[in-house]
């Protein structure tokens, strides 16, 4: 009897196998991840560069005013309210004064003399909501909280947890002695 000295097909070949990665696998690799790290870091609007930066954290009060606030809204912002940037989605502080007595106002023209009169309007009211924030001071940009710069005349564009509305800045306060 004679045996067959047959290879099966898994036998046949070159001999060689192939197993595991070669140098230039991980050199692709290596570089693929590298393009989607800068394209992350350019597209993000908070970069992950920007977080190993060594700015000091200061303590922010800023004060944002709502004009012709309906009568049946004012009550809707409380104190210790969370604030949230309604573009960002961003925490942007907490309520720390809430000021909604004040009646609005305009300056109006008597069309027949020409003199100013100052109009209230009723049922209206201007709300003036101090916040307080955590955030930073970066030379050329100002102050930012989350990402979002804060400044006097800034116009933000707020969400608390029963009401959203936009408004102005109209004063800003660093605490002494924090951070810087």
């Amino acid at each position: 009897m004679k045996k067959a000295n047959k290879l099966n097909s898994s036998q046949r070949g070159t001999g060689k196998s192939r197993v595991g990665f070669n140098f230039i696998d991980v050199l692709l690799i290596l570089f693929v991840l590298a393009i989607i790290f800068v394209a992350v870091n350019v597209i993000s609007p908070m970069s992950i560069l920007d977080r190993f930066n060594s700015d000091d954290t200061i303590t922010i009060r800023y004060t944002v005013e709502f004009s012709g606030v309906d009568g049946d809204y004012i009550d809707k912002i409380a104190e210790n309210d969370v604030v949230i940037d309604s573009v960002s989605k961003h925490t942007l502080g907490t309520v720390s004064v809430v000021d909604n007595n004040t009646q609005h106002t305009s300056l109006e023209y008597n069309e027949a003399d020409g003199t100013p009169i100052l109009a209230v309007h009723e049922g209206k009211y201007d709300v003036v909501v101090t916040i307080t924030a955590s955030g930073v001071y970066k030379e050329g940009e100002g102050y930012r909280v989350n990402d979002r710069r804060i400044a006097v005349g800034e116009k933000l564009s707020l969400r608390f947890p029963n009401y959203a509305a936009e408004g102005y800045c109209i004063a800003l306060t660093v605490d002494e002695g924090v951070g810087a």
